[in-house]
């Protein structure tokens, strides 16, 4: 119930905006942090995955090159 939680934190002379508007930045603060916590993660995934698609590249490569394709 976001609006009860307005009227309990409503600081005097803030609108409703206004209020709707610090706790979205807040969100998006905390989601921010979040990605900058799982960064190393996401880096390490995106590095194999890029390991994983060059070594698949090679072996079409060389699939295609006994068949006789020529590979392009």
């Amino acid at each position: 119930m976001g609006w009860i939680d307005r009227l309990l934190h409503r600081r005097r002379g803030e609108s409703a905006g206004q209020v709707e508007a610090r706790e979205a930045l807040a969100r998006a603060r905390e989601a921010r942090e979040q990605v900058a916590r799982t960064a190393p993660e996401v880096a390490a995934v995106a590095a194999r995955l890029r390991e994983l698609r060059t070594q698949n590249h090679f072996a079409e490569l060389f699939e295609a090159a006994f068949r006789g394709g020529g590979g392009r």
